[in-house]
């Protein structure tokens, strides 16, 4: 019939990460079911996307977004620059494991692969 996108909403964002995290790890425990997975079959557009990504831990929708920001054709430039040199050290090297865990693919290799010139310097060098 459908989902209460507005319950959905609000259990979430009332939410912190730890507790949404954890909120994922119950769902398997009591239902043997990925909770994110039946959240993307019930939701669609950028409301799916929004909660998906705050069902993640930091790194990962961190990871997802520079995916999204390097496939394809063209490079999202900003979203990498956003990412890349707001972040600790200890949370790119988080977002490098994050990438590799879920995409057993090398960000940097993926960045190098995608970007040119002064801009692809800087990126790996935020990426050390």
């Amino acid at each position: 019939v459908g989902s209460d996108k507005e319950a959905i909403l609000d259990l979430i964002t009332s939410r912190s990460n730890k507790q949404r995290v954890e909120i994922c790890q119950a769902y398997k425990s009591l239902y043997g079911k990925d909770l994110i997975a039946d959240l993307k079959y019930e939701l669609t557009g950028k409301f799916e996307r929004l909660i998906v990504s705050l069902m993640r831990p930091p790194a990962y929708s961190d990871a997802k977004e520079i995916k999204d920001a390097i496939a394809g054709i063209g490079t999202d430039e900003k979203c990498l620059i956003e990412i890349l040199a707001s972040r600790t050290n200890q949370e790119i090297h988080d977002i490098v494991a994050a990438y590799k865990d879920a995409y057993e693919r090398d960000l940097e290799a993926d960045v190098v692969g995608d970007t040119s010139g002064h801009f692809k310097k800087m990126l790996v060098v935020l990426l050390q």
